[in-house]
């Protein structure tokens, strides 16, 4: 399942990538580059279509993201190894240059 949707999340991303590309932000994009454009559903149409995929392919990314986050397994810390510790008066070092224990 985390396969499929991390599939589905690098699609979306590269498909975004080029519809964004197919855009131009001073109106023209797609649209102007057809000459007969009613032919072909026309200039607003055009744009709208382009409008609607990125803005869905931006929801589809982070739909996604939030759910392959969800998904995943939190990593679990790792436990200190636990170092016994010997009782008397030489301390834990059990006496090899050890500061002198208070009495």
């Amino acid at each position: 399942m985390i396969a499929l949707i991390s599939i589905l999340l690098v699609l979306a991303s590269v498909l975004l990538i080029v519809v964004v590309f197919v855009q131009n932000p001073k109106g023209g994009g797609l649209s102007s580059d057809f000459g007969a454009a009613q032919q072909l559903g026309g200039v607003q149409r055009t744009n709208d279509f382009i409008e609607k995929a990125t803005w869905t392919l931006a929801a589809v990314i982070l739909v996604a993201s939030i759910g392959l986050t969800s998904m995943m397994k939190p990593a679990k810390a790792k436990e200190q190894p636990k170092t016994e510790q010997k009782g008397g008066q030489n301390g834990p070092t059990g006496g090899q240059q050890g500061t002198p224990q208070p009495r």
